[in-house]
C-alpha cells in the first residue's frame, strides 16, 4: 500500500514509510490470542442415513438437527464456526472472551444430546430414524479477529484440531474433553478418565476425559480463612447500625478472586438466625433484569402480596410497573423488618443488567430508617451504588497468603522455594493463588500460567473498548512497569485515564499493571506478528535487548526466515552478549549468565559473534562454579580462529588445570604478546594477575604487588578489578608492608573501587589483617560484611573459600574448635590443600593428633608451613629448621615469623631450648604488626 503523506510504496511489514518515517495507519481489524474452548459435534452413521431416506426428507432432518444444535451452542454464548458436511464446529470466546466459556461449552455438549434424545422421538415417528451425536471439547489458545463485528469468526490452532480429534474417539452420546477443559471444569464437573490418546497430528498422548454430568458449584473456597481482620469489623459495624434501626447499604469492592465472596460467607456465618436472602447475577445475562433481586427475595416472602407473586417473583420484571412493585417490596420489607433486622445479599453485581442496581439504589433510599442492610459485592468496572460504604479488598499481606497456602495439601510436596515462588506471583489474590498451588499439585510447569487465571482475566479485558485494549496491550510490551512515552510509541493515542484497577501509578510519572499475571494474560492476548513489530519499534528508540531478542524470537515462532528476521537475530545476539558483559562487569554474574545463554541461542557457530559469546559463557560458568560446562565451552573456543579468544580461553583454562603441561604463569608469559598486539587491556590485566600469582606462590609479595599495580591499570581501564584486588589483598595480608598501613591501602582501595566484587576479593583478607593485629570485633564485621556480598552475588567460588577466612580469624581470636569444624567442613568437600594444613594447625594448638604426610614437591611458603606443622607433630627438629630456611626464600614476615614459631614448639616437644627460635619469631611478628603471633611467641621465650 502507498503511504498516506508522501505516496511512496510501503513494504509489506513496514511500520514507518522508509522515505518519510510517516507510521503506517492501525489495520481495520487485528489478529489477537484468544484462550477458547472449541466443540465438535458430529452424527455417527450419517452414511447409512442419507441411504435409508429420501434426500427431501434427509434434507429437512439435517435441518432440524442444525436448527437444535446451534439452538443450544447461542443459548451458551458460543458461536457457530461452520458446518462441515454433518459436523458442527463451534467456539466459546470469540467474538467475547468469558471466564466460564469451558463451563458454557460443556453445558452446551450435554444439553445438545438432551435435546437430540428429544427430537429423535420426533424423528422416529416422522420419519422412523434416529440420530446419535460424539462431542469432543478442548480448550486452548487460539488465533482470531479482534474485531467484533457481525462477519465470520475464522479461529485457527491446534486447540480445534484436537477438539475434533477427541470426537473421533468418543462414543455414540458421548462427550470427551481435553486436559485444560477438564482442569477448568473443576469440581462442577462429574468425569471418568478416558485414558491417554494418540491422536493424529499430535506427537505426545493427550489425556482425555468423558464427561457425564456438570453436578455441583462451580465456585469452592478451599484452605483457611485469612486475614481481613479489618474488613470483618466494619461489616459488622454496619450491621450493629442496622439492628439500631438504621438502613445501610455496603458494596464490597475487588478484582476477580480477591476474595469477597469468600469474605461475605465467613461474616455470615457468624450472623445465626439473620432473615438472610442472598443470590448472583446470573454471567449470561439470559434472565429478566431483576431476577437476581427475585431470588433473594423468595425466602423472605413466603407470603408475598399479589402484585409481587404475580409480577416481580414470578418472573424478575417489574410487573405491572416499577413503581408499584418497589413499593411492594419495600412494604414487605418494613413489615419483616419490624420483627428481626433483614440482611439482603446480592454478589456478583458486576453482571448485573443497570436496572437491577438502579432498583436496589431506590429500595435502599426508601428503607434508610427500618432495619434493613443491603450488601453487594463486585468487580470492576464498579456499578454505582449511591449513600454506600465502600470496602475495597486490597490484597492479601504475604504473610496471610503463605497461611492460606499452609491449608492446601498439594504444598507439602513442595520446597519452599517454589511456594515462595507461587505467593510471590499470586500477588495477594487467594483465587491465583489457589490455581498456582494446583498447577504444584499436577507437578507440571511452575511457572505456566493456569487457566483458571487466564479466563479470569481474559474476560476481563475483553470488557475494554478497543483504544483502552490496545493501550493495555502496547503497554505490556513495554513491560511490567512503563511510561506514557514508551507506549505512545506504539499507539499514539494511548491514554490511561479509562483503566483505572488495571495499571496503577507507578512513582516517578510512570505506571504498572496492578497485577504480574494481568500483564502475563494482556501479553499473551497480542498475536505474535504484533508482538514482534512493537517489539522491534520499542528497540530502535531504546537499543534494547529485550526487544530486540523478543521482535526476532516471536518472527522465528511464526516461521519467518527472511532477511529482516536474520537481521533481528544478530543484532539480538549482539545486544545480549554486550549487556551480559556489563553484567559480568557489575559483578552480577547470574544476570550475565542468563544473558550469555540467551545470546548464545540466538547465534550459530558459523556467526562471526559466536566466539566471543562462548568465551563470556564460558568464563562466568566457572565464576559460579561451574566448571564441567566452562571447561566445555572454553574448549570450543580453542578450536576458532580468533587468536585473542583463543588466547583468553587458554588463560582461563590454566586456571582449572594444566594446560598441555603448562601452569598458568606460563601461559599468561605466552598470551601477554598476543593481548599486547591487539591493545586487550582485560588480557592483559588477566596475564599479569596470573604473573603476579606465581610470585605469591613463590613467597615473592613485594614483586607480586609490582605486577599487580601494572595489572590494577589495565584492569581499570577493562573494568574488570576484582582479581586484580583479590591477588592485591592476599599479598597485603602475607607480604612485608606492615599490618597497618596493608589494612590503610585496602580501605583506600575499597573506597575507589565501589563495587560488590571488590568488597568480596578485598574484604576477607582485611578482616585477617585486622584478627592478626588483635582487632576481631572489626575482623567479624568485615567478614560479615564479604559474607553479604558474597550471597548477594551468588559467586561459587568466593563462597566455597570464605570459611577458610573465617577459620583464620577465628583461629586468631583462639577459638580452635569454631576453626576446625569450619576446617573440616572444608577439607570434606575438598578444598584447597591449603585446608588441610590449616587444620592440621588447630589441632595441634589443641592438643590433638594432626596426620600429615611428606611434604613433597611444594613452593617455598607451602613447603614451610607444611614442614613446620610437621616437625610440630613429631618433634622432629631438624625438618622444622628445614621449614625455617624454606621460609628464608620468601619475603613474608608472617611465613618466617610462623616458621621460627613452629620451630620454638618443635624444640620445646623434644624437650630443648626454644627461646632464641621464639625470639626471631616475635621479631618477624613484631615486623608485620602481627600482635597475636608475637604474643604467641612470647609464650616460648
Amino acid at each position: 500500500m502507498p503511504c498516506s503523506a508522501c505516496a511512496a510504496a510501503l513494504p509489506e511489514d513496514a511500520r514507518f514509510c522508509p522515505a518519510c518515517g510517516t507510521r503506517r495507519p492501525e489495520p481495520a481489524a487485528l489478529d489477537r490470542r484468544k484462550v477458547v474452548t472449541a466443540l465438535f459435534c458430529d452424527l455417527v452413521g450419517s452414511t447409512e442415513l442419507s441411504g435409508a431416506l429420501e434426500a427431501e426428507s434427509l434434507r429437512a432432518v439435517m435441518m432440524r438437527y442444525f436448527e437444535r444444535t446451534r439452538e443450544r451452542i447461542t443459548a451458551h454464548g458460543g458461536t457457530v464456526e461452520k458446518f462441515i458436511g454433518d459436523a458442527v464446529m463451534a467456539v466459546f470466546g470469540v467474538p467475547v472472551v468469558r471466564e466460564d466459556d469451558a463451563l458454557r461449552a460443556a453445558t452446551a455438549a450435554l444439553e445438545l444430546l438432551a435435546a437430540l434424545e428429544e427430537l429423535n422421538e420426533e424423528l422416529e415417528t416422522a420419519y422412523g430414524c434416529r440420530l446419535a451425536a460424539r462431542i469432543g471439547l478442548n480448550t486452548g489458545e487460539v488465533v482470531a479477529s479482534a474485531d467484533r463485528g457481525g462477519g465470520e469468526n475464522l479461529v485457527s490452532g491446534e486447540v480445534v484440531n484436537v477438539a475434533a480429534r477427541l470426537q473421533q474417539h468418543a462414543g455414540p452420546g458421548q462427550v470427551l474433553v481435553g486436559p485444560t477443559t477438564y482442569e477448568l471444569l473443576g469440581p462442577a464437573a462429574r468425569v471418568e478418565f478416558a485414558g491417554r490418546l494418540s491422536l493424529k497430528g499430535k506427537t505426545e498422548p493427550v489425556a482425555a476425559y468423558r464427561l457425564f454430568a456438570l453436578t455441583g458449584p462451580t465456585r469452592t473456597h478451599r484452605g483457611a480463612f485469612v486475614g481481613r481482620v479489618a474488613e470483618l469489623a466494619r461489616l459488622t459495624d454496619a450491621w450493629l447500625t442496622v439492628q439500631e434501626g438504621r438502613g445501610r447499604v455496603v458494596a464490597v469492592r475487588g478484582d476477580a478472586g480477591i476474595g469477597k465472596t469468600r469474605l461475605l460467607k465467613h461474616w455470615l456465618d457468624g450472623l445465626p438466625g439473620v432473615a438472610l436472602g442472598a443470590t448472583r447475577c446470573d454471567p449470561y445475562r439470559d434472565e429478566a433484569s431483576l431476577m437476581p433481586l427475585a431470588r433473594a427475595l423468595r425466602p423472605l416472602l413466603p407470603e408475598p402480596p399479589a402484585l409481587l407473586r404475580t409480577g416481580l417473583l414470578a418472573d424478575g420484571t417489574p410487573s405491572p410497573s416499577p413503581d408499584a412493585t418497589y413499593a411492594a417490596v419495600t412494604a414487605a420489607l418494613t413489615h419483616l423488618a419490624r420483627t428481626r433486622p433483614v440482611l439482603l445479599l446480592i454478589d456478583d453485581l458486576h453482571w448485573a443488567a443497570p436496572a437491577l442496581p438502579d432498583g436496589l439504589a431506590r429500595l435502599a433510599a426508601a428503607l434508610r430508617e427500618e432495619r434493613v442492610l443491603f450488601v453487594c459485592s463486585g468487580r470492576p468496572p464498579y456499578t454505582n451504588l449511591p449513600g454506600a460504604l465502600e470496602l475495597t479488598l486490597p490484597p492479601l499481606s504475604t504473610e496471610d497468603s503463605h497461611l492460606l497456602a499452609a491449608g492446601f495439601a498439594e504444598v507439602q510436596a513442595h520446597d519452599a522455594t517454589l511456594l515462595q515462588r507461587a505467593v510471590g506471583r499470586a500477588e495477594g489474590n487467594p483465587l491465583h493463588l489457589e490455581h498456582l498451588l494446583a498447577v504444584l499439585g499436577r507437578g507440571t510447569d511452575p511457572d505456566r500460567l493456569p487457566a483458571g487465571i487466564t479466563a479470569v482475566l481474559a474476560a476481563r479485558l475483553d470488557t475494554l473498548a478497543r483504544p483502552e485494549r490496545t493501550t493495555l496491550e502496547a503497554a505490556s510490551v513495554v513491560g511490567r512497569q512503563f511510561g506514557l512515552r514508551q507506549v505512545r510509541t506504539l499507539v499514539t493515542e494511548a491514554s490511561f485515564a479509562e483503566l483505572d484497577g488495571l495499571v496503577e501509578p507507578a512513582p516517578p510519572g510512570r505506571h504498572r499493571f496492578a497485577s504480574g499475571l494481568l500483564h502475563e494474560v494482556t501479553y499473551q492476548g497480542i498475536s505474535k506478528l504484533r508482538r514482534a513489530e512493537w517489539h522491534e519499534l520499542l528497540a530502535a528508540t531504546s537499543a534494547s535487548a529485550h526487544h530486540l531478542e523478543q521482535a526476532y524470537r516471536h518472527r522465528h515462532d511464526l516461521g519467518l526466515r527472511d532477511e529482516h528476521s536474520e537481521a533481528l537475530r544478530a543484532a539480538a545476539a549482539r545486544a545480549l552478549a554486550e549487556a551480559g558483559r556489563a553484567a559480568a562487569a557489575r559483578a552480577d554474574l547470574s544476570w550475565a549468565e542468563d544473558l550469555y545463554r540467551r545470546a548464545l541461542s540466538c547465534s550459530t557457530v558459523d556467526d562471526s559473534w559466536w566466539t566471543s559469546v562462548a568465551l563470556g559463557l564460558g568464563e562466568t560458568c566457572l565464576a559460579l562454579g561451574e566448571a564441567d560446562e566452562g571447561r566445555r565451552l572454553l574448549q570450543a573456543v580453542l578450536a576458532s580462529a580468533d587468536p585473542l579468544a583463543v588466547a583468553h580461553a587458554e588463560l582461563q583454562l590454566s586456571s582449572l588445570d594444566s594446560a598441555a603441561g603448562r601452569d598458568a604463569a606460563d601461559v599468561a608469559r605466552a598470551t601477554l604478546p598476543v593481548f599486547t598486539a591487539h591493545g586487550d587491556r582485560l588480557g592483559l590485566a588477566r596475564a599479569h594477575v596470573r604473573l603476579a600469582q606465581e610470585e605469591q606462590l613463590h613467597g615473592r609479595h613485594s614483586a607480586a604487588l609490582a605486577l599487580l599495580d601494572t595489572a590494577l591499570e589495565h584492569a581499570d581501564e577493562a573494568s574488570e578489578t576484582a582479581l586484580a584486588l583479590g591477588a592485591v589483598g592476599m599479598s597485603l595480608w602475607h607480604g612485608p608492608v606492615p599490618a597497618d598501613e596493608a589494612t590503610r591501602r585496602c580501605h583506600e582501595l575499597l573506597a575507589k573501587h565501589r563495587h560488590e566484587t571488590a568488597v568480596v576479593t578485598l574484604t576477607y583478607p582485611l578482616a585477617n589483617l585486622y584478627a592478626l593485629r588483635g582487632r576481631f570485633a572489626e575482623a567479624r564485621e568485615q567478614l560479615a560484611v564479604a559474607d553479604e556480598a558474597v550471597r548477594r552475588l551468588g559467586h561459587a567460588e568466593a563462597a566455597a573459600i570464605a570459611p577458610l577466612f573465617t577459620a583464620g580469624v577465628e583461629a586468631l581470636a583462639g577459638n580452635f574448635g569454631v576453626a576446625e569444624t569450619l576446617l573440616r567442613a572444608a577439607v570434606a568437600t575438598g578444598m584447597l590443600p591449603s585446608a588441610t594444613r590449616e587444620l592440621a594447625r588447630v589441632l595441634l594448638c589443641q592438643g590433638k593428633p594432626a596426620g600429615l604426610g611428606p611434604a613433597g614437591d611444594l613452593p617455598p611458603g607451602e613447603a614451610a608451613d607444611h614442614l613446620g606443622l610437621l616437625g610440630w607433630a613429631t618433634g622432629d627438629v631438624e625438618v622444622a629448621r628445614h621449614a625455617v630456611a624454606e621460609a628464608a626464600r620468601t619475603d613474608s614476615p608472617v611465613t618466617l615469623g610462623t616458621a621460627y614459631l613452629d620451630l620454638a614448639r618443635t624444640l620445646r616437644v623434644a624437650g630443648r631450648p626454644a627461646g632464641e627460635a621464639a625470639e626471631r619469631a616475635a621479631e618477624w611478628f613484631r615486623r608485620k604488626g602481627h600482635v597475636v603471633g608475637r604474643a604467641w611467641a612470647e609464650e616460648y621465650r
